[in-house]
């Protein structure tokens, strides 16, 4: 056994009590509260599970898959079910317009520690962010946010043991306990997937920022839309059949892009307008937002409302010419 004034085995020449001695220390601590974070959160995570799962709740679980998966019945949705248990139990909204985890507190306020009264607040303003890799010592990574700007340390390295400094990662990051974690699996990408996917989300956000403070909140608000691009990431299958000009608009969600980007007096209409199309069509094709836009578009114009296709293109991010085509489409049906 090493004493305190033998050498330092590491090869610095300093005594091990100056040296190593200190850093084994620090990383001891660190594996401590990263075991108990792990524990505390993952009790509260299966309370929750056991909860969401419950007869009451079987239309909710069904709905919350139906938006999760972007292809029914591949095996390969499989590997993603961590990722989706995550975004039915924090992110999902139920019927009741609350996510899972809150109905959860709700009903079992007296049963949930201050403790874990924290991690969920924590867990519902997470968001799936693309990080840089600034800097990785033995105890912390550095990792900045190419969206916001900002810089968080990670603290349980196990999850990013392979990445280096300078790789790009996509994961979610909630601090439980007092530890900033990923919450999901990690994702490394490349350069020039990184510039396709912060092209993509600046033009969405773009597209709908009056309705968010920041990217920040935005990114918060559209966690599924994150977890879809990971699946695409994950499973070639998914990016060879959804991309962004032939995707099965059923799985659009095009009643919810209404709901969220349409203003509240013109909704009815612009859904039972679309409910029309569907019956007259029955083989849709095309990206859901293009479509909810050709509708807004239309529905604008019947009432009289001064607009323009590249205004209405600009807040759903997509191009002009695309709209024009979904409204043709449309008004020939």
């Amino acid at each position: 056994m090493m004493g305190r004034n033998d050498q330092c085995i590491c090869g610095s020449g300093k005594k091990y009590k100056k040296c190593c001695l200190n850093k084994e220390k620090k990383i001891s601590m660190l594996r401590k509260k990263i075991e108990l974070s792990q524990s505390i959160d993952t009790n509260l995570i299966n309370k929750i599970y056991n909860y969401s799962t419950t007869e009451e709740l079987h239309n909710e679980f069904l709905n919350a898959q139906e938006k999760f998966f972007m292809v029914k019945g591949l095996k390969e949705n499989e590997k993603f079910h961590r990722l989706f248990n995550t975004y039915y139990m924090n992110d999902y909204i139920t019927t009741q317009n609350k996510p899972i985890s809150i109905l959860f507190y709700e009903q079992h306020s007296n049963e949930v520690s201050v403790v874990e009264r924290d991690i969920l607040k924590e867990k519902l303003t997470s968001y799936i962010g693309i990080y840089e890799v600034v800097d990785i010592k033995e105890d912390k990574a550095l990792l900045k946010d190419v969206l916001t700007n900002e810089e968080t340390h990670m603290e349980d390295l196990s999850v990013i043991d392979n990445v280096k400094t300078g790789e790009i990662i996509v994961g979610r990051i909630a601090k439980i306990v007092n530890v900033n974690r990923f919450l999901d699996v990690v994702v490394s990408i490349s350069q020039k997937t990184k510039e396709r996917l912060v092209d993509d989300i600046t033009k969405i956000y773009n597209g709908n920022k009056d309705n968010y403070k920041d990217i920040k909140q935005f990114m918060m608000y559209n966690t599924l839309m994150m977890y879809k691009y990971i699946q695409q990431l994950l499973e070639p299958k998914i990016v060879e059949n959804f991309n962004a000009e032939n995707i099965d608009v059923e799985k659009c969600e095009i009643k919810e892009i209404i709901l969220e980007n349409i203003e509240a007096e013109y909704v009815e209409e612009s859904i039972r307008i679309w409910n029309e199309y569907k019956r007259k069509v029955k083989d849709i094709k095309g990206n859901g937002k293009s479509w909810a836009a050709a509708i807004e578009y239309h529905v604008k114009k019947e009432n009289g409302v001064t607009t323009t296709q590249s205004m209405i293109a600009n807040k759903y991010g997509i191009g002009v010419s695309t709209l024009g085509k979904r409204y043709k489409e449309f008004k020939e049906a």
